[in-house]
Order: C-alpha cells, then sequence, then structure tokens
C-alpha cells in the first residue's frame, strides 16, 4: 500500500512539472512570436520609410534644377508633407518650397540637409521636427543633440537666412494607447523648452504651435486633427496664422 502510495505521489509530481514545463515552453513560443512580428513590423517600416525617403530625396534634386534661390522652404516630417502650402502661402511674394518627408526624423533632415536647403539656398526656412524620433523612442538627449547639429549647420551654411523653429505638437490617439500617447506627449513637452533655448541661442526664432492646438489633458486638440498626430485643415491654418506674418 505505502508503495503504491509513493507511486501515485511521484507520478502526480511528473504530472505537475510536465504541466509547468509545458505552460513555460509555450509562454516562450508565444513571447518570440511576438518579438519576431515586432521585428517583421519594425523592419517593413524602416524600409517602406526608406524608399519613400530615397524618392523624396530623389524629387528634391530634380526640382532643384528649376527651383528658384533665396525663397521660402518647409522641412520637416510627415505634418509637413501633407500640408497644402499652395493653398496658405501662395500671395506671398517668395515661392514656398515643401520639403517634408513623412516618416522622417532629425537624424533623416541632417542627412539630407544639403538637397532640401543648400542646393537651393532660401531665404527663410520653417523647421518642424520630431515627432517621429519621439514615437520611436529616440531619447530626448540625442533628440536634443540632434536639433543642435541641424542648426549649427544651417547657421553654417546659410548665415544670412531667418530659420523659424517649430514646436513639436501633442498628439492624441485613441483611449487604447493611453497610455502611450501620455509618455510621447511628456517627451515632447520635455524637449520643446530645450528646442526652444536652441533656438534663441543660434539667434532664430521659436515658434510655439503646441500651445495653441493642445487641448485641457495635454493631448492634440482634436479639432485640429483627424488621426490624432497629424494636423487637418483647421490644424493648417493655425500653423498658418502663426507662421505666414513673419514671412
Amino acid at each position: 500500500m505505502a508503495m503504491e502510495q509513493t507511486k501515485a505521489k511521484k507520478s502526480r509530481r511528473l504530472s505537475t512539472k510536465g504541466i509547468v514545463l509545458i505552460v513555460v515552453i509555450s509562454f516562450l513560443i508565444a513571447c518570440m512570436a511576438v518579438v519576431g512580428v515586432a521585428a517583421i513590423i519594425i523592419n517593413n517600416r524602416k524600409s517602406q520609410t526608406s524608399e519613400y525617403y530615397n524618392q523624396k530625396v530623389a524629387t528634391f534634386k530634380e526640382e532643384n534644377s528649376r527651383f528658384l534661390k533665396g525663397q521660402i522652404v518647409f522641412l520637416g516630417d510627415s505634418i509637413t508633407d501633407l500640408c497644402p502650402l499652395e493653398n496658405y502661402y501662395s500671395d506671398l511674394d517668395k515661392a514656398t518650397y515643401n520639403r517634408g518627408i513623412g516618416g522622417d526624423t532629425t537624424q533623416g533632415v541632417i542627412d539630407r540637409l544639403q538637397v532640401s536647403l543648400y542646393d537651393i539656398a532660401p531665404s527663410e526656412i520653417v523647421l518642424m521636427i520630431g515627432t517621429n524620433d519621439v514615437n520611436w523612442r529616440v531619447s530626448n538627449d540625442q533628440i536634443v543633440k540632434n536639433y543642435k547639429y541641424i542648426l549649427d549647420d544651417i547657421k553654417t551654411n546659410l548665415p544670412e537666412a531667418k530659420l523659424f523653429v517649430m514646436s513639436i505638437i501633442p498628439q492624441n490617439y485613441d483611449l487604447t494607447v493611453q497610455t502611450y500617447v501620455d509618455e510621447s506627449n511628456s517627451k515632447i513637452r520635455d524637449i520643446n523648452p530645450k528646442i526652444n533655448e536652441l533656438a534663441v541661442s543660434h539667434g532664430y526664432t521659436y515658434l510655439d504651435l503646441y500651445s495653441l492646438v493642445v487641448d485641457e489633458n495635454t493631448r492634440l486638440n482634436q479639432n485640429y486633427s483627424d488621426d490624432g498626430i497629424h494636423l487637418n485643415e483647421a490644424g493648417f491654418a493655425v500653423w498658418t496664422n502663426l507662421v505666414k506674418p513673419l514671412l
């Protein structure tokens, strides 16, 4: 009897260990699958962004052969890329050239300063970049470092140009990613004053678009965006009213 009880206990222990082992293995497999999918998504995003980035830079090179020098350039990411400048600035004496690239970052801007700016030597530049850096979790210190490089380089290569440095605007996604949005907006609130300091130290103008489009919850006001990150027509109007009198 004692022998049978001992065997039963061992059997139960082995059974329990087997179940635990199966659960652990299943968990590890699930984790590996999630990591694999995430890697695919990130790699696809990078490759798509790179392809679009390269296409846009090639377009800029082609445009530079016929664009006038001494005009106005809007430089940035998709927020700039999607802005129909002709709807807002066609009555200015100078032409406005859109040098926004969807998905671009501060590093991406650094890599294309020659093509985007120097080859056509604009007299005025409107810079708004950093949203994708924030979303892709580039450190605040690195974002500020990249901003400093951009301002330093423009000061060296276009010393007479006026540069209007825009704040990074807040975001407002669905509540399912509320924590993510709040984290991004926290980063933006930390970075903007540092961008302001850099602009002032370089003798450039910092324009606080953030304060004009933020809501009472420190998120992007839904009146100015249809997707929580890009500006809509009303948002572009707010931006225009801030920038245009200075151009």
